[in-house]
């Protein structure tokens, strides 16, 4: 079984690669900018194109204006200081990962003092100010930080829906860290992707951040370490470092256990490091899945109760005994089947692109938009086009109160910068069913504190994906579904369907549940919780699995009774679980129902868990 899931691996590592080809075009439409056209910038390696990069950045978040895709022509751009983001977004993608190249010219530290990076997603390096900085979209290019000793590739800030992918970072054996996510306080939850990082310190760095989540990401050549976790929660999922010393390093916090590293660890290969230590390191909280190491001692040194693991593999790992309720509860985690998002090829004939805006849909009117997005779609599938798409607002939304059904030869429905759609009703939602492409992915489609729509998979065999936005998911089908980069609520209602999820950020109150799932298969990778009331609610005979969890415990009355988890008669395991708050914590972590029996945590304060376990064998 392990050989059979390490080629899983390997072959989750070549789609990552062959993803990185991607070509990615947009139409001719206000509603997106070209660096190049717009901005003056040159792009041939030579010219200085840092002031017409940072007027994207800017123009791109909606500043002077409403938010907009940029688009980066293949070309090498050299700039002599940090591009800064001081807005929501941007949304920037580059034409293709190699062909794109943002340089930070030689020596820059040494003549310009505050280039500590070559881009930078916070407006400040030393001061966090608030939690606010949503909607970061970076896609498909190459920061490469030139010949300039200790400078980062990116520092990393983004919350609740902010996404790294398809991005290669260069440090080219000088660089400090590529990508910084413990530069400054109160960053995360967010989520980097099909990433590749080469030749700095440390790969990624991140300490003191609320949730972060990694995904199919490859670490070469790094002087110290792969990934650094301290205070914080990080799910990881099939993770390559090669000809590093430590591939990953879980640390303590001396002052104060509670802000320990956490880390869930499933799928990872270190190979060519360090033969005289080990691929990991624990003096934290961790649990590991399906590892395996060449090149060091050992795989894994942990200051814990379960210590050291010796050889070179990792079948199954958690730092200490699993947490129980029911004495006949499995010592293992759920280890549901995992799947990556399916592939949905960039659609690259822009005569295939059909502006929902043009069908008469319009943000800021208060009118519905039911009917506009219908007849855009409709549109599209008449004419066998592939992708429906609307203009960024500048803040206004676009209302919609009823069904829209996704038909035909339509496979997404994107928004070219920030698309704020809020429900006016309950029945305010985008319908698969088994008239619907194979393959449809919703893009962008953020609710930003109003009502969210609903995003719905009633199909029996078709597939639903959805990124970087703020919707309510629903399965009442068999169709799979995955969630990437999601502030969502999820309900899954039809037994046996199942949803993946990366990088999931629901919030709120709630007696029932954030997320429901009766019946169906959930595998999580990185939840971020903020609020009180359920979280999780598994039942009729639900299988949920989690791998990293931070929850942030505000809102939680005194003497609330209600369960962060809840388990009724299903089976439930979370792996990486870290809790913290400044205000009350939960007093029930965990309900469970078992064939008549109630059991129920009764443990306040922080809460670090390797794993816990709540379904049992028979």
């Amino acid at each position: 079984m392990f050989r059979f899931l390490s080629g899983v691996i390997a072959a989750w590592i070549l789609l990552a690669t062959v993803l990185s080809d991607e070509h990615i075009v947009f139409p001719s439409d206000p509603s997106v900018l070209n660096l190049k056209r717009d901005f003056g910038a040159v792009g041939d390696g030579i010219a200085n194109d840092t002031a017409a990069l940072q007027r994207a950045f800017d123009a791109s978040g909606g500043t002077g204006g409403p938010s907009k895709i940029l688009w980066i022509p293949d070309g090498t751009y050299l700039v002599t200081n940090t591009l800064v983001v001081h807005t929501l977004g941007p949304w920037v993608y580059g034409e293709t990962r190699d062909g794109v190249v943002v340089r930070l010219v030689g020596k820059a530290r040494q003549s310009v003092t505050n280039c500590t990076s070559v881009i930078r997603t916070h407006p400040s390096d030393t001061q966090a100010s608030s939690s606010d900085f949503f909607m970061r979209n970076f896609h498909n290019f190459t920061v490469d930080v030139g010949d300039n000793p200790g400078v980062d590739g990116i520092r990393w800030y983004g919350n609740n829906t902010s996404l790294l992918k398809d991005i290669r970072v260069l440090g080219r054996g000088v660089g400090g860290i590529g990508i910084n996510a413990g530069f400054i306080g109160l960053n995360g939850p967010n989520l980097i992707q099909d990433t590749v990082i080469e030749g700095f310190e440390t790969g990624i760095s991140a300490p003191f951040v609320w949730g972060e989540t990694i995904s199919r990401v490859t670490i070469r050549d790094c002087r110290v370490q792969g990934i650094y976790v301290l205070a914080n929660s990080v799910g990881i999922e099939d993770l390559l470092v090669e000809n590093t010393p430590v591939g990953l390093n879980v640390d303590h916090y001396p002052p104060f256990s509670g802000w320990n590293g956490v880390a869930a660890l499933v799928g990872g290969t270190f190979r060519g490091g360090n033969p005289s230590g080990p691929a990991i390191t624990n003096t934290g909280t961790l649990y590991a899945r399906n590892v395996t190491s060449s090149g060091y001692k050992q795989v894994l040194v942990s200051r814990s109760s379960k210590g050291n693991v010796t050889g070179t593999d990792i079948v199954e790992y958690a730092s200490e005994d699993p947490v129980r309720l029911f004495a006949n509860s499995a010592r293992t985690s759920l280890q549901l089947p995992i799947k990556p998002e399916p592939a949905l090829p960039w659609e690259t004939r822009l005569d295939n692109w059909v502006c929902a805006n043009n069908y008469g849909a319009a943000y800021g009117s208060g009118a519905d938009n039911t009917a506009a997005f219908q007849r855009a779609v409709d549109a599209a599938a008449a004419r066998g086009a592939t992708t429906v798409y609307l203009r960024g607002s500048d803040g206004g939304t676009y209302q919609m109160n009823g069904e829209v059904k996704v038909r035909g030869s339509v496979q997404r429905i994107m928004a070219l910068g920030w698309g704020r759609i809020v429900a006016g009703t309950t029945n305010a939602k985008f319908i698969i069913d088994d008239s619907s492409a194979p393959i449809v992915k919703f893009h962008n489609l953020q609710a930003f504190g109003g009502q969210p729509v609903t995003v719905e998979n009633r199909s029996s065999t078709n597939t639903m994906v959805v990124e970087s936005s703020d919707v309510t998911a629903l399965g009442t089908g068999h169709g799979d579904i995955f969630v990437t980069d999601c502030a969502c609520r999820l309900k899954l209602l039809s037994p046996g369907q199942s949803l993946w999820a990366r990088q999931l950020n629901p919030e709120g109150d709630s007696d029932i549940g954030l997320v429901q799932n009766l019946g169906a298969n959930l595998w999580t990778l990185g939840v971020k919780h903020e609020g009180g009331g359920v979280r999780f609610r598994t039942s009729d005979g639900g299988k949920t699995e989690i791998l990293g969890l931070f929850n942030y415990s505000t809102g939680v009355r005194d003497s609330d009774s209600r369960p962060m988890f809840d388990v009724d008669n299903s089976a439930f395991a979370a792996a990486g679980v870290r809790e913290i708050t400044f205000g009350n914590a939960y007093e029930v972590k965990l309900r469970e129902v078992r064939q008549g029996s109630i059991l129920q945590t009764q443990q306040g304060g922080w809460t670090g868990w390797a794993l816990y376990s709540g379904w049992n064998l028979g």
